[in-house]
């Protein structure tokens, strides 16, 4: 969970003043969802970008620790089911954190999973054992929403963030660690 929400949502505005790159012309909106949570619609007339973290109980048990980000990700207008429901699927859409956790079995010791995270039953342990922070903007700010995206990923760090799309380039091109 997000301790402070208010401070990362004053830290981008001030981002954004500094680069000289935008302006919100309306207020951010925080919603905090504990574990267990329940994921709902995306609000009419709203964008979002929401942050996964491990839960308080979860954390402490495993090496990542409490409040350690997995994932963050964004939902414009019309993206309700990105929103809702796809990154508890892994077969629903790419980079799910459904899709990621099973993708990235390495960092499962670190993560604390101590059962095999399949399709069946990986939608679950998200709901279980990860808290959910959601930052709602207004149509007027969509256009700033890969910003605040980009923003949370670079100031509070995300376990799954790039790590199959690399994994899966650096195959694909036939490089090995040493050489790309």
């Amino acid at each position: 969970m997000i301790k402070n929400a208010s401070n990362v949502i004053s830290g981008f505005k001030s981002a954004l003043a500094q680069a000289d790159i935008g302006q919100l012309r309306s207020t951010i909106e925080h919603e905090a969802q504990p574990a267990p949570h329940r994921p709902h619609s995306l609000p009419r007339g709203k964008c979002a970008v929401y942050v996964f973290s491990l839960s308080q109980s979860w954390g402490s048990e495993c090496p990542a620790g409490p409040d350690r980000v997995i994932k963050v990700g964004k939902a414009g207008l019309l993206s309700n089911a990105r929103f809702q429901s796809q990154h508890y699927n892994p077969n629903s859409a790419g980079s799910t954190v459904a899709g990621s956790l099973i993708r990235s079995r390495i960092l499962w010791p670190y993560l604390g999973v101590v059962t095999d995270l399949v399709p069946e039953n990986v939608g679950e342990w998200i709901r279980q054992t990860v808290d959910r922070d959601n930052f709602y903007m207004d149509a007027a700010d969509e256009s700033l929403l890969r910003l605040f995206e980009i923003y949370l990923c670079g100031t509070l760090g995300s376990v799954l963030e790039g790590s199959e799309s690399q994994n899966t380039s650096s195959k694909r091109s036939g490089l090995n660690k040493e050489e790309a």
